[in-house]
């Protein structure tokens, strides 16, 4: 996983490499620009990591949403029904104690429940932007070479650049050529699903005769 966060941390500051060359040279090197956020958005890569996504977790999301939706309201009513039943000294009959306990027990659970699936959902989302930052590396290098670039870095770090140095389109046609469709599945999450290879499922203990 030290991998995975390595190249997705590169998003940041993307640098597809550097010609070594004469100080003199190397001032006047061009230096490309990629818009990255646009090819996590619009690539065939993205769009197929995006159906796959609403796909897995669309109902579900909107299920634990509801669930909380409710979960709100509840405790909502059962404040509101508390303050009309509240002693001058802030105490509550039992049952509106009660029922106030379960509806902030109701609250916290559904708002786990939320959190955890969001949270879910953003870590496939990284993992797919991983991998299409893994296959945009290297053309973004073959770009620089063929242009005989200084660097290429992501367009959303510059204040100003030369639109003809702008290799997004390019960068997005290659990508789209050699890379159509991503998983959604981090390597942890396809680990925990999976026995190792080569292992055989466990077997149950026998039992040993006991002796005397």
């Amino acid at each position: 996983m030290k991998t995975f966060f390595k190249a997705a941390g590169m998003a940041v500051a993307l640098v597809a490499g550097m010609a070594l060359a004469p100080q003199a040279a190397y001032a006047q090197s061009v230096t490309l620009v990629v818009d990255v956020d646009q090819l996590y958005k619009d690539s065939v890569a993205a769009k197929s990591g995006g159906t796959q996504l609403e796909a897995k977790y669309g109902a579900k999301l909107k299920s634990v949403q509801s669930t909380l939706e409710t979960a709100v309201k509840g405790w909502n009513e059962q404040v509101e029904a508390a303050k009309k039943v509240a002693k001058p000294d802030g105490s509550l009959p039992p049952a509106n104690e009660a029922s106030l306990a379960q509806a902030r027990q109701t609250l916290n659970d559904s708002k786990s429940a939320f959190d955890e699936m969001r949270q879910e959902i953003q870590y496939a989302d990284q993992y797919v932007k991983y991998q299409i930052l893994d296959k945009l590396i290297p053309i973004a290098e073959k770009i620089r070479k063929d242009r005989k670039a200084g660097a290429v870095v992501p367009r959303g770090s510059v204040l100003a650049f030369d639109p003809a140095n702008d290799i997004t389109a390019v960068a997005m046609q290659q990508l789209n050529a050699t890379t159509t469709t991503v998983s959604i599945t981090p390597p942890q999450q396809q680990q925990a699903a999976a026995p190792p290879a080569g292992t055989a499922p466990a077997q149950p203990a026998k039992s040993q005769p006991q002796t005397r």
